[in-house]
Order: structure tokens, then sequence, then C-alpha cells
């Protein structure tokens, strides 16, 4: 008798354990809410001109290794170009490894080249250029996509078949600004040519834009 009542209180309890079980299983692994954040890139690309500069800094030891080339202000590790298209914003820019098996210039949301999962921050820049550099520059960038331009594993700025980002980035532009952009060329340590803080760090640059989730 005594075994059957204990049987029945199990029983009785069985539904509350299972439930209490689903939700601390459920508590433990909810994701994580990044909508503040998107909210925020949503926010920027309001902000957008054709030919803006794109930040971000990633959050893994790749992205500190990149951070480690830069001259003298080490707050990103990646840039790319801007381009509006159809009333979304683009990235175009060069990058390799696991995040771009095929290693060929890259196009992406905004929102997903700044996803705050890998990210803790990105921002943007402007140099003044007319709308015929614009345009220009919209089909420099679009002649490089449609080429295949890989990204330059050895870093070798002084080739053009290859390119790494802030190779891409300096050469597009100056290349649609007809050599207007001048920058002091690093040829005395690798990576030579063109660091990412070399481009935001430029008098002709200009902050429009700076978040850090």
């Amino acid at each position: 008798m005594q075994q059957r009542f204990l049987e029945n209180i199990c029983w009785k309890r069985w539904p509350v354990g299972c439930l209490f079980f689903l939700l601390t299983a459920c508590k433990q692994h909810v994701a994580p809410d990044y909508s503040k954040q998107y909210n925020a890139i949503h926010a920027a690309a309001e902000l957008v001109h054709d030919g803006d500069l794109i930040f971000r800094n990633g959050t893994d030891e790749v992205s500190a290794a990149a951070r480690s080339m830069n001259e003298k202000d080490t707050s990103y590790s990646h840039c790319g170009l801007l381009m509006i298209e159809n009333d979304s914003v683009f990235v175009y820019h060069a990058i390799g490894g696991h995040y771009n098996p095929s290693q060929q210039l890259k196009r992406e949301p905004l929102d997903s080249f700044c996803n705050p999962v890998d990210n803790d921050r990105f921002g943007i820049f402007r140099y003044e250029i007319d709308s015929l550099e614009a345009g220009r520059l919209k089909k420099i960038v679009e002649q490089y996509y449609a080429s295949g331009l890989r990204f330059d594993l050895f870093f070798n700025f002084f080739s053009d078949d290859e390119m790494y980002c802030s190779e891409f980035v300096y050469k597009s532009l100056n290349k649609a600004l007809k050599g207007r952009l001048q920058f002091l060329i690093r040829r005395d340590r690798w990576p030579y040519g063109v660091s990412l803080d070399d481009l935001f760090l430029h008098p002709g640059a200009r902050a429009v834009h700076q978040i850090r989730f």
C-alpha cells in the first residue's frame, strides 16, 4: 500500500518535473538578442553615400592579427567600400580564408558585414568626392567584382591582379580620383603599402558614424 502511495505521488509530480526541466533547458539555450545592434546598423545605413568607406573590428584571432598591422590606431581589423543598389547598402571587400572560400572580391549586405555576433564595432568614413567621381568609383568596383579579383594572401601592394582589403579600397578610390588621393606608400616593412588606419586617419577622411556594440 505504501509503495502504491509513493507511485501515485511520483506520477503526480512527473508533469511538474518535466515542465521544470523544459523551462530550465530553454533558459540555458536562449539565443542572445542582437536587435539593438542591428537597429544601430540599419540606422547607419541611412547615412551612407556611394563610395563611403566601412571599417569593422572582428573579435577572433585572425582579426587581432589584422589589427596589429595598423600603424597607429588599432580600432579596426577590416574594411570595404559601400555602394547603394536598389535602395539597399552593400559592402565590397577583399577577404580570404574561411570567411570567403572563393577568395574573390565579396559583395555583402551591410548588416551581414557588420554583424554583432562576430564584430564589436564599425565605422563609416567619407572622402569628399563629387557625383562624377562616385560614378567612376562604382564602375571600377563593379569591374573588379565581375573579374573575380582575388584576395592577396601575400599582401603584395605592388601587384594589381590580387589585393588585400585596404589595398583594394585605396587603389579603387585613387583610380576614381585619377591619382589625386596621395598616400605615403610604406615600403620599409611588411605589410607594404597602405594599412587600415592609413585610410581612416588620413586628413581627407571624415568620420560619418561610428558605433561600438
